[in-house]
């Protein structure tokens, strides 16, 4: 029998004292009694290189979660993973008609489901992320790198600012590369290096086709860990030397009323 490449037949489970006899037929010769229970799995996978211009299909085929032998579209060939696995190699090798419709399922199912996928995704979009994170000293008078993540956002086009004091930067602006996540959405970095002063204000603007106005993050030096960090130090130091002070006073006050009078000696008269 073939080995299915109808991907409704992809994958099979069995649970405990339950078996689901897989579609593949084993090749015959090298099979022994079937286990109490078992699993068999195909997995199709298509890998895509530049969009759909360079795409790669792979069938593998498991039994109990090791890899037997898989079909390689590069290669045009099936390949065994294990000893198990090469009779059935062999055998699919051997059938023309078994490898033909392994090596169109490049243009069937891998190419033809990207171009459905690809049509589903023009209207599908993602409201990206963003966030502000300083990397160098936030202390004023100081160069820090601003560095402002927009992330998880679909489709890629997007359009990133750094606005100070209500004014585009561009001078000491740098980014990323587009960065593509597993879940085909995306992300960039956008880095700022600048000397804050007290009172600036920064501002990360994004622009997004899923966005009915930019979103725009604030990031003030003041509002800064370090500044915050600083004003702590303050506020401790301050309530500190006011408990010192008070203690002190209180034990000079106590020391003083405890002072025995002494007694100032009288003039004899004559």
């Amino acid at each position: 029998m073939r080995p299915p490449l109808n991907p409704s037949a992809w994958k099979w489970c069995a649970g405990a004292g339950t078996v689901l006899l897989a579609l593949l037929t084993l090749h015959g010769g090298h099979c022994g009694t079937a286990p109490a229970d078992f699993v068999t799995q195909a997995k199709a996978e298509c890998h895509f290189l530049n969009g759909s211009e360079r795409v790669r299909f792979l069938l593998r085929y498991f039994y109990n979660q090791e890899e037997l032998a898989y079909f390689d579209s590069d290669v045009g060939r099936f390949v065994p993973k294990t000893e198990f696995g090469k009779p059935d190699a062999d055998y699919w090798n051997s059938d023309p008609a078994i490898l033909e419709d392994a090596r169109a399922a490049v243009e069937r199912y891998c190419k033809h489901n990207y171009d459905v996928r690809k049509q589903d995704a023009r209207s599908w979009k993602v409201i990206p992320k963003v966030r502000i994170t300083p990397t160098k000293t936030m202390s004023l008078d100081h160069q820090t790198m601003l560095v402002c993540y927009v992330e998880d956002f679909y489709p890629p086009a997007i359009n990133i600012s750094w606005i100070k004091n209500g004014k585009e930067e561009t001078g000491s602006v740098m980014s990323t590369e587009m960065l593509q996540n597993g879940d085909w959405t995306y992300q960039i970095h956008l880095f700022l290096e600048t000397t804050p002063e007290r009172g600036d204000t920064y501002v990360c603007q994004v622009e997004h086709s899923s966005l009915k106005s930019p979103i725009t993050v604030e990031w003030k030096p003041d509002s800064s860990e370090s500044a915050k960090s600083k004003r702590l130090t303050g506020i401790v130091g301050f309530v500190l030397g006011a408990i010192f002070i008070t203690l002190g006073l209180i034990i000079y006050l106590k020391n003083k009323k405890g002072t025995p009078r002494i007694p100032v000696p009288q003039n004899d008269v004559a």
